[in-house]
């Protein structure tokens, strides 16, 4: 196939692009998009082979642009999830102090999980929110009163200074990824069953009526499959009506998986499983 092109959310020196550089190897290159968005058009195209995107943090909780672009491009699978740690930095120019700071710019992400900081220590500073903290560290470059709040590599990129270290308000701070992919690209991947696998799907019920949710988790439990998350998100059609993201532990190819995903299917409106991945942690 030659060398793999791996999109992810940059630009340089954010947490995508070293999850990135942690899963990929040297000889897969790494190519920045602006937008989660924009990594899946580039799937879809064939500009890239592979996308890291990521879909949930352990503190701020679930992306929601990469859950409703998974939902809406049937063209992706999942090929693998890879749980990164989130460490969180206060950076500047250099010579700049903490009581020098007014604003403090950072994507919504590690704002949001490093508020026992910004409030202690930053109460007066006004909040602004970028694309990325790459684009962050661009409008704080230069400034002798502004910080940005991102990764530890920002400083060595954009020639800043770290003066605060992991920020965050909890040290069990991961974001979880994807890795995926389009199903035209991959051909069927083999199953091995001394791998740790996960599944995940979104479904609708087919009667929006109380207890559907319920209904539809009964045949995970009939079948004893452990579910690891769930998570709903509007249709976008009609108020009240939502999509449920389900995933477990196990592979599709299970027999008592199989059983319980044919059950669900029978009871869904909308139904489709995102794919079959390894668990990978770095």
């Amino acid at each position: 196939m030659g060398i793999l092109k791996c999109g992810y959310l940059g630009p340089p020196g954010t947490y995508s692009e070293q999850a990135g550089i942690s899963y990929f190897t040297a000889d897969e290159k790494l190519v920045s998009y602006n937008s989660i968005y924009n990594i899946f058009e580039a799937i879809q195209s064939g500009e890239i082979d592979r996308g890291l995107v990521p879909i949930e943090n352990s503190l701020e909780g679930a992306v929601n642009v990469s859950m409703d672009l998974l939902y809406s491009n049937s063209f992706v699978t999942i090929l693998a999830e890879l749980i990164f740690p989130i460490n969180n930095c206060l950076l500047v120019e250099k010579g700049v102090g903490l009581a020098d700071i007014t604003k403090v710019y950072s994507h919504p992400q590690p704002i949001g999980q490093s508020n026992k900081f910004i409030n202690s220590k930053l109460a007066a500073a006004s909040i602004s929110y970028t694309a990325s903290t790459a684009e962050a560290a661009e409008i704080v470059k230069g400034s002798s009163d502004s910080a940005v709040i991102g990764s530890e590599r920002i400083s060595g990129i954009y020639g800043l200074e770290v003066i605060a270290k992991k920020i965050q308000d909890n040290d069990n701070n991961f974001t979880r990824f994807f890795v995926i992919a389009n199903k035209l690209d991959i051909g069927g991947l083999v199953y091995k069953k001394d791998r740790d696998y996960k599944t995940s799907l979104i479904c609708a019920p087919r009667i929006n009526k109380s207890g559907a949710l319920y209904n539809i988790l009964g045949d995970f439990a009939e079948e004893g499959v452990n579910l690891t998350r769930i998570e709903s998100r509007p249709t976008k059609r009609q108020l009240g009506e939502y999509l449920f993201y389900i995933d477990f532990e196990g592979h599709r190819q299970e027999k008592n998986i199989k059983k319980a995903l044919d059950g669900v299917q029978e009871k869904s409106s909308f139904f489709r499983v995102l794919g079959s991945y390894l668990i990978e942690k770095i």
